[in-house]
């Protein structure tokens, strides 16, 4: 009886074993803009700026470099330059902001693998040379994104509104459109994708806005059914900010969807109860033989 039992727990053992495996140069320019060359490859990233940082002429870079202490030395740095700027009725003098007069916001494209596991800060620079502020230097992360990058009133460094109570949910729909701009509708990327709906959603309230027709943006031509986008826009074709919000959310919505049923999961759930009941049969069948056991042992 012993052996029966033992051969029958390594037989359980066993079967629970096995289931239980199984861009740099370009200029500043006075309105939205709408043919700045952004891939695939690239991420937006939105910057407001205390109303001196642009004084007297500054040259506003965004610079990436392998080490904080390169961008304070200023050795092995690659410097980004504004792609492009766009007025806002909250980020300006009596717009609602007021922690300092400011004007505006600017956008840096910048290709995403250059950031990834580099540092980044922001300065202003002598245009005869030298620099005359500099933010403080941060490690990249993808938390950094998909949010404005609002420099101190002091210039030493970077504030993120983050969260549905951010203060970026004021800006008008003309920035909004500016950066969705940097965004790509049909791309699964985190980075520059609809998967980055949810965050962008909270950061800037896309989903609760009104949009009227004039509220556009040029978007990638869909060509024999894919949208190319390892190229620049091209020509492109102008969409309503409308439906690019709803198509990026709708794909961002069925995305998180797909996450419960995805059939990784699926198979791990089938794993999961399979090895449970492999248990309670195991158990189960011990139990029986003791029991059985015992009324021989009592006869």
């Amino acid at each position: 009886m012993k052996k029966k039992l033992s051969k029958i727990i390594l037989l359980s053992i066993g079967i629970l074993s096995l289931s239980t495996i199984g861009i740099v140069s370009s200029v500043l320019v006075s309105t939205t803009e709408t043919e700045a060359v952004i891939t695939g490859y690239d991420v937006r990233i939105a910057v407001v700026r205390p109303d001196w940082w642009e004084t007297t002429s500054a040259i506003q870079y965004l610079r990436v470099a392998p080490t904080a202490g390169d961008l304070d030395n200023n050795t092995n740095v690659t410097n980004y330059s504004i792609e492009s700027y766009t007025a806002d009725t909250y980020y300006k003098v009596g717009g609602g902001f007021i922690e300092y007069n400011t004007n505006g916001v600017v956008f840096y494209d910048i290709p995403y693998a250059s950031l990834v596991g580099k540092y980044v800060d922001l300065v202003r620079m002598n245009p005869s040379g030298g620099r005359w502020n500099k933010t403080g230097s941060e490690q990249f992360n993808d938390g950094m994104l998909h949010k404005i990058w609002r420099i101190w009133g002091d210039g030493n460094g970077v504030h993120r509104p983050d969260g549905t109570s951010a203060e970026s949910r004021n800006v008008s729909n003309d920035v909004v459109n500016s950066l969705l701009y940097g965004y790509l509708t049909c791309s699964e990327n985190t980075y520059n994708g609809f998967k980055a709906f949810g965050s962008l959603n909270n950061h800037f309230n896309l989903s609760g806005r009104t949009y009227s027709d004039t509220d556009t943006v040029l978007d990638f031509a869909y060509n024999e059914g894919n949208y190319d986008y390892n190229a620049g826009r091209g020509t492109g074709v102008t969409v309503k900010i409308a439906d690019k919000v709803a198509k990026m959310k709708s794909m961002y919505d069925a995305s998180q969807a797909q996450i419960l049923v995805n059939p990784k999961n699926e198979n791990s759930l089938y794993q999961n109860i399979f090895v449970v009941a492999t248990v309670i049969l195991s158990l189960t069948a011990i139990g029986s033989l003791y029991i059985i056991k015992r009324k021989k042992q009592l006869n």
